[in-house]
Protein backbone atom coordinates (compact mmCIF):
# COMPACT_ATOMS: atom_id res chain seq x y z
CA UNK A 1 0.00 0.00 0.00
CA UNK A 2 0.79 3.74 -0.72
CA UNK A 3 -0.24 6.96 0.74
CA UNK A 4 -2.58 8.44 -1.48
CA UNK A 5 -2.39 11.65 -2.62
CA UNK A 6 -5.43 13.09 -3.56
CA UNK A 7 -6.65 16.19 -6.33
CA UNK A 8 -10.20 17.16 -6.70
CA UNK A 9 -10.63 19.79 -9.60
CA UNK A 10 -14.71 19.48 -8.70
CA UNK A 11 -15.71 22.65 -7.05
CA UNK A 12 -13.95 25.26 -9.50
CA UNK A 13 -11.88 24.56 -12.21
CA UNK A 14 -8.36 24.81 -10.35
CA UNK A 15 -6.62 21.96 -9.33
CA UNK A 16 -6.87 20.95 -5.55
CA UNK A 17 -5.29 18.90 -3.33
CA UNK A 18 -6.02 17.07 -0.22
CA UNK A 19 -4.00 16.24 2.17
CA UNK A 20 -5.08 13.45 4.38
CA UNK A 21 -3.38 14.86 7.32
CA UNK A 22 -5.93 17.25 7.90
CA UNK A 23 -8.53 14.31 7.73
CA UNK A 24 -10.00 12.98 10.92
CA UNK A 25 -10.70 9.45 9.05
CA UNK A 26 -6.78 9.26 8.46
CA UNK A 27 -4.64 8.70 5.31
CA UNK A 28 -6.04 7.34 2.11
CA UNK A 29 -4.31 4.54 0.46
CA UNK A 30 -3.48 3.47 -2.86
CA UNK A 31 -4.14 -0.51 -2.60
CA UNK A 32 -2.78 -3.40 -4.70
CA UNK A 33 -5.98 -5.29 -4.32
CA UNK A 34 -5.24 -8.75 -6.07
CA UNK A 35 -2.27 -8.96 -3.27
CA UNK A 36 -4.34 -7.53 -0.64
CA UNK A 37 -7.37 -10.11 -1.11
CA UNK A 38 -5.02 -13.18 -1.80
CA UNK A 39 -3.42 -12.03 1.82
CA UNK A 40 -7.22 -11.87 2.92
CA UNK A 41 -7.31 -15.44 1.81
CA UNK A 42 -4.43 -16.79 3.76
CA UNK A 43 -5.36 -14.78 7.21
CA UNK A 44 -8.50 -16.89 6.87
CA UNK A 45 -6.85 -20.50 5.76
CA UNK A 46 -4.80 -19.57 8.72
CA UNK A 47 -8.11 -19.51 11.25
CA UNK A 48 -9.26 -22.52 9.77
CA UNK A 49 -11.47 -21.79 6.93
CA UNK A 50 -11.89 -23.42 4.21
CA UNK A 51 -11.23 -21.41 1.11
CA UNK A 52 -12.79 -22.39 -2.61
CA UNK A 53 -12.01 -20.73 -5.48
CA UNK A 54 -14.05 -20.79 -8.86
CA UNK A 55 -16.99 -22.28 -7.01
CA UNK A 56 -19.79 -19.76 -7.58
CA UNK A 57 -23.30 -19.82 -6.13
CA UNK A 58 -25.84 -20.90 -7.92
CA UNK A 59 -28.82 -21.81 -5.83
CA UNK A 60 -29.61 -21.48 -1.54
CA UNK A 61 -32.27 -23.37 -0.45
CA UNK A 62 -33.16 -23.56 3.01
CA UNK A 63 -32.26 -26.73 5.29
CA UNK A 64 -33.46 -27.83 8.67
CA UNK A 65 -32.26 -24.87 10.33
CA UNK A 66 -29.46 -23.71 8.13
CA UNK A 67 -28.97 -23.34 4.42
CA UNK A 68 -27.79 -25.92 1.33
CA UNK A 69 -25.86 -24.36 -0.71
CA UNK A 70 -25.59 -25.46 -4.22
CA UNK A 71 -21.96 -24.49 -6.09
CA UNK A 72 -20.88 -25.35 -9.83
CA UNK A 73 -18.65 -27.77 -7.94
CA UNK A 74 -20.44 -29.06 -4.98
CA UNK A 75 -23.30 -28.96 -2.45
CA UNK A 76 -22.25 -27.87 1.31
CA UNK A 77 -24.42 -26.78 4.05
CA UNK A 78 -24.39 -24.08 6.20
CA UNK A 79 -25.61 -23.38 9.50
CA UNK A 80 -25.22 -19.44 8.36
CA UNK A 81 -24.54 -17.40 5.53
CA UNK A 82 -23.10 -14.49 5.39
CA UNK A 83 -24.17 -13.19 1.76
CA UNK A 84 -20.70 -11.21 0.67
CA UNK A 85 -21.18 -11.52 -3.39
CA UNK A 86 -20.46 -7.71 -4.33
CA UNK A 87 -22.81 -6.43 -6.79
CA UNK A 88 -24.10 -9.59 -7.87
CA UNK A 89 -27.01 -10.25 -5.87
CA UNK A 90 -28.65 -13.32 -8.03
CA UNK A 91 -29.10 -15.07 -4.53
CA UNK A 92 -32.23 -12.37 -3.50
CA UNK A 93 -35.20 -14.18 -4.20
CA UNK A 94 -33.35 -17.58 -2.72
CA UNK A 95 -32.85 -15.46 0.46
CA UNK A 96 -36.38 -13.82 0.11
CA UNK A 97 -35.02 -10.17 -0.83
CA UNK A 98 -35.41 -7.52 -2.86
CA UNK A 99 -32.56 -5.47 -4.58
CA UNK A 100 -33.25 -1.46 -4.45
CA UNK A 101 -31.90 0.65 -7.47
CA UNK A 102 -31.05 4.09 -5.98
CA UNK A 103 -29.40 5.02 -9.04
CA UNK A 104 -28.27 4.45 -12.61
CA UNK A 105 -24.52 5.12 -12.47
CA UNK A 106 -22.72 3.64 -14.95
CA UNK A 107 -18.46 3.59 -15.11
CA UNK A 108 -16.45 3.52 -18.42
CA UNK A 109 -13.21 2.45 -17.64
CA UNK A 110 -9.88 1.76 -19.05
CA UNK A 111 -6.96 0.32 -18.14
CA UNK A 112 -3.58 1.41 -19.47
CA UNK A 113 0.64 0.14 -18.95
CA UNK A 114 3.43 2.00 -19.36
CA UNK A 115 2.11 4.55 -16.84
CA UNK A 116 4.14 5.23 -14.06
CA UNK A 117 2.55 7.76 -11.44
CA UNK A 118 3.42 9.25 -8.43
CA UNK A 119 0.38 8.13 -6.29
CA UNK A 120 -1.83 10.66 -7.51
CA UNK A 121 -5.39 9.97 -7.46
CA UNK A 122 -7.67 12.60 -9.79
CA UNK A 123 -11.57 13.22 -9.53
CA UNK A 124 -12.56 15.89 -12.33
CA UNK A 125 -16.02 16.93 -12.68
CA UNK A 126 -17.31 17.23 -16.47
CA UNK A 127 -20.43 18.12 -18.34
CA UNK A 128 -21.06 14.57 -19.12
CA UNK A 129 -20.44 13.50 -15.42
CA UNK A 130 -17.28 12.33 -13.63
CA UNK A 131 -13.58 11.29 -14.40
CA UNK A 132 -11.30 9.22 -12.07
CA UNK A 133 -8.11 8.29 -12.55
CA UNK A 134 -5.13 6.19 -10.29
CA UNK A 135 -1.76 4.48 -10.38
CA UNK A 136 -2.64 0.71 -10.14
CA UNK A 137 0.92 -1.48 -9.48
CA UNK A 138 3.20 -2.17 -12.18
CA UNK A 139 3.14 1.45 -13.80
CA UNK A 140 -0.02 0.48 -15.07
CA UNK A 141 -3.23 3.12 -14.35
CA UNK A 142 -7.24 3.09 -14.49
CA UNK A 143 -8.82 6.23 -16.43
CA UNK A 144 -12.47 5.89 -16.29
CA UNK A 145 -15.66 7.97 -17.43
CA UNK A 146 -18.61 8.02 -15.20
CA UNK A 147 -22.40 8.63 -16.17
CA UNK A 148 -26.00 7.70 -16.52
CA UNK A 149 -25.97 5.05 -19.15
CA UNK A 150 -28.06 6.44 -21.05
CA UNK A 151 -26.03 9.49 -21.47
CA UNK A 152 -23.43 7.62 -21.65
CA UNK A 153 -24.25 4.97 -24.45
CA UNK A 154 -21.53 6.33 -26.61
CA UNK A 155 -18.24 6.60 -24.41
CA UNK A 156 -18.65 2.09 -25.14
CA UNK A 157 -16.73 2.96 -28.82
CA UNK A 158 -13.07 3.98 -28.42
CA UNK A 159 -13.25 7.18 -30.41
CA UNK A 160 -15.83 9.09 -28.48
CA UNK A 161 -14.47 7.48 -24.83
CA UNK A 162 -10.84 9.46 -26.14
CA UNK A 163 -12.75 12.68 -27.87
CA UNK A 164 -14.30 13.08 -24.45
CA UNK A 165 -10.60 12.36 -22.61
CA UNK A 166 -8.88 14.80 -24.68
CA UNK A 167 -11.86 17.19 -23.29
CA UNK A 168 -10.76 16.73 -19.60
CA UNK A 169 -8.27 19.72 -17.89
CA UNK A 170 -6.16 17.09 -15.67
CA UNK A 171 -6.96 13.57 -16.29
CA UNK A 172 -5.87 13.25 -19.68
CA UNK A 173 -2.16 14.82 -18.59
CA UNK A 174 -1.84 11.54 -16.80
CA UNK A 175 -1.25 9.46 -19.69
CA UNK A 176 2.07 9.65 -21.22
CA UNK A 177 1.89 9.15 -24.95
CA UNK A 178 3.80 5.93 -24.87
CA UNK A 179 0.81 4.34 -22.27
CA UNK A 180 -0.89 1.25 -24.17
CA UNK A 181 -4.73 0.65 -23.72
CA UNK A 182 -5.13 -2.98 -22.19
CA UNK A 183 -8.52 -3.63 -21.12
CA UNK A 184 -11.98 -1.51 -21.35
CA UNK A 185 -14.83 -2.23 -19.78
CA UNK A 186 -18.38 -0.96 -18.60
CA UNK A 187 -19.75 -1.58 -15.18
CA UNK A 188 -22.96 -0.35 -13.08
CA UNK A 189 -21.57 2.36 -10.16
CA UNK A 190 -24.89 3.20 -8.79
CA UNK A 191 -26.16 3.35 -5.40
CA UNK A 192 -28.47 0.27 -4.71
CA UNK A 193 -29.10 -1.53 -1.45
CA UNK A 194 -30.50 -5.16 -0.57
CA UNK A 195 -33.73 -5.05 2.05
CA UNK A 196 -33.78 -6.58 4.54
CA UNK A 197 -30.36 -6.56 5.19
CA UNK A 198 -30.60 -9.96 7.30
CA UNK A 199 -32.82 -13.11 7.50
CA UNK A 200 -33.47 -16.07 8.78
CA UNK A 201 -29.83 -17.51 9.11
CA UNK A 202 -28.15 -14.89 6.21
CA UNK A 203 -26.95 -11.75 6.43
CA UNK A 204 -25.66 -9.47 3.65
CA UNK A 205 -22.65 -7.68 3.46
CA UNK A 206 -20.12 -5.45 1.60
CA UNK A 207 -21.54 -4.05 -1.69
CA UNK A 208 -23.97 -7.05 -1.47
CA UNK A 209 -25.58 -4.90 1.59
CA UNK A 210 -25.21 -2.07 0.28
CA UNK A 211 -23.07 -0.87 -2.87
CA UNK A 212 -22.30 2.66 -2.71
CA UNK A 213 -21.38 5.41 -5.59
CA UNK A 214 -17.14 5.03 -6.13
CA UNK A 215 -17.57 9.52 -5.57
CA UNK A 216 -17.92 8.44 -1.99
CA UNK A 217 -14.97 6.23 -1.23
CA UNK A 218 -16.69 4.09 0.95
CA UNK A 219 -15.52 0.48 -0.80
CA UNK A 220 -12.98 -1.34 0.79
CA UNK A 221 -14.02 0.47 4.38
CA UNK A 222 -17.30 -0.77 4.22
CA UNK A 223 -16.89 -3.76 3.18
CA UNK A 224 -14.92 -4.61 6.19
CA UNK A 225 -17.06 -2.89 8.80
CA UNK A 226 -19.97 -4.65 7.26
CA UNK A 227 -18.39 -7.98 7.42
CA UNK A 228 -17.05 -7.86 10.72
CA UNK A 229 -20.51 -6.40 11.86
CA UNK A 230 -22.43 -9.75 10.03
CA UNK A 231 -19.51 -11.85 11.51
CA UNK A 232 -21.14 -11.22 14.44
CA UNK A 233 -24.48 -11.08 13.55
CA UNK A 234 -24.30 -14.44 12.34
CA UNK A 235 -22.43 -15.83 15.44
CA UNK A 236 -25.15 -14.45 17.52
CA UNK A 237 -27.89 -16.39 15.12
CA UNK A 238 -25.97 -19.74 15.98
CA UNK A 239 -26.43 -18.87 19.60
CA UNK A 240 -30.19 -18.60 20.01
CA UNK A 241 -30.51 -15.07 19.23
CA UNK A 242 -31.87 -14.40 15.65
CA UNK A 243 -34.62 -11.71 16.46
CA UNK A 244 -31.59 -9.51 18.14
CA UNK A 245 -29.16 -10.36 15.85
CA UNK A 246 -31.26 -9.40 12.59
CA UNK A 247 -33.16 -5.89 14.44
CA UNK A 248 -29.49 -4.63 15.64
CA UNK A 249 -28.04 -5.08 12.33
CA UNK A 250 -30.43 -4.29 9.94
CA UNK A 251 -30.53 -0.84 12.45
CA UNK A 252 -26.64 -0.60 12.03
CA UNK A 253 -27.42 -0.86 8.41
CA UNK A 254 -30.19 1.49 7.54
CA UNK A 255 -27.78 4.05 9.79
CA UNK A 256 -25.33 3.89 7.09
CA UNK A 257 -27.33 4.28 4.38
CA UNK A 258 -29.27 7.47 6.20
CA UNK A 259 -25.86 8.91 7.10
CA UNK A 260 -24.43 8.53 3.21
CA UNK A 261 -27.14 9.89 1.15
CA UNK A 262 -27.21 13.27 1.99
CA UNK A 263 -23.49 13.26 2.47
CA UNK A 264 -23.45 12.17 -1.34
CA UNK A 265 -26.05 14.19 -2.89
CA UNK A 266 -24.15 17.35 -1.09
CA UNK A 267 -20.98 16.32 -2.80
CA UNK A 268 -22.69 16.26 -6.23
CA UNK A 269 -24.56 18.69 -5.44
CA UNK A 270 -21.49 20.89 -4.88
CA UNK A 271 -20.05 20.82 -8.77
CA UNK A 272 -23.42 21.04 -10.03
CA UNK A 273 -22.23 23.96 -12.41
CA UNK A 274 -23.39 23.27 -15.70
CA UNK A 275 -26.65 22.90 -17.43
CA UNK A 276 -26.73 19.33 -18.58
CA UNK A 277 -28.82 16.44 -18.22
CA UNK A 278 -25.62 14.77 -15.82
CA UNK A 279 -26.35 17.81 -13.37
CA UNK A 280 -29.50 18.84 -13.31
CA UNK A 281 -30.42 15.35 -12.55
CA UNK A 282 -28.66 15.70 -9.62
CA UNK A 283 -30.16 19.30 -8.07
CA UNK A 284 -31.81 19.07 -4.76
CA UNK A 285 -34.41 20.86 -6.04
CA UNK A 286 -35.13 18.16 -8.76
CA UNK A 287 -34.59 15.07 -6.96
CA UNK A 288 -38.51 14.61 -6.69
CA UNK A 289 -39.00 15.54 -11.00
CA UNK A 290 -36.21 13.96 -11.95
CA UNK A 291 -37.28 10.92 -9.94
CA UNK A 292 -40.69 10.80 -11.75
CA UNK A 293 -39.24 10.58 -14.99
CA UNK A 294 -37.49 7.55 -14.27
CA UNK A 295 -33.72 9.10 -13.66
CA UNK A 296 -31.43 8.22 -11.18
CA UNK A 297 -31.81 10.02 -7.52
CA UNK A 298 -30.14 9.98 -4.02
CA UNK A 299 -33.03 9.82 -2.50
CA UNK A 300 -34.47 6.95 -0.12
CA UNK A 301 -36.87 5.03 -2.42
CA UNK A 302 -35.59 3.33 -5.60
CA UNK A 303 -36.70 1.13 -7.96
CA UNK A 304 -37.27 -2.67 -7.35
CA UNK A 305 -35.72 -5.05 -9.74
Amino acid sequence: MKIARWFLPWTKEQLSEKHSIFSAHGAGWHLDRARFDRLMLQAAETVGSEVRLGSAVCSATRENRGWRLKLADADITAQAVIWAAGRSWGLARHFGAKVIVHGHLAAYARFFDRSPGDCRMIVEARPEGWWYSADLPDHRRVVACLTDPDLGGGLRKADHWYRALAKTQFIARLLPAEARETVSLVKPAGTASVDPAAGERWVAAGDCLFAADPLSSRGIVHALRSGILAAYAASDMLEGREDLARARYSMIATQGFNDYVPALAAHYAAAARWDTPFWQRRLPLKETATARAGHSHFGRRGWVT
